[in-house]
């Protein structure tokens, strides 16, 4: 695969990350709902929300990408933040806040990475983007 047509990938990727994020009616639920299902073991998803609520809105995505972490968080307002994370050996050795615009781009480069190297992700992301 060269240069261009991994852009264009990673390009896909990204915006299949953010696509249709409006009609879904929020971010974390459009992220975490597609990423579960696509990376079930690199994914974690934590729901808050009353005890008996129907409604179990995400508070936390974690994505664990070999040696790179993706966090997203909502906080009491609804305020979103994403920070990426070092981990090594299971442990979190770095976080920096970032933009979640940004950390969405990174994701997705970091996935096509993954996808690149493990024909189980590839496969994944690939329902994961036509559907």
């Amino acid at each position: 695969m060269d240069d261009s047509e991994r852009a264009l990938e990673v390009d896909i990727l990204a915006v299949s990350l953010r696509s249709d994020k409006d009609a879904a009616g929020d971010l974390l639920e459009h992220l975490a709902g597609k990423l579960s299902q696509a990376l079930p073991e690199e994914v974690q998803v934590s729901r808050g929300g009353w005890l008996f609520s129907s409604k179990k809105p995400v508070e936390e995505l974690n994505i664990k990408l070999g040696e790179i972490g993706f966090q997203f968080r909502r906080d009491k307002r609804g305020v979103i933040t994403a920070m990426r994370q070092k981990i090594v050996r299971g442990v979190v050795l770095k976080s920096e806040e970032v933009a979640v615009e940004s950390l969405i781009d990174e994701l997705a480069a970091q996935l096509a990475k993954v996808a690149e190297k493990n024909a189980r992700t590839r496969d994944a992301l690939t329902k994961f983007v036509i559907g």
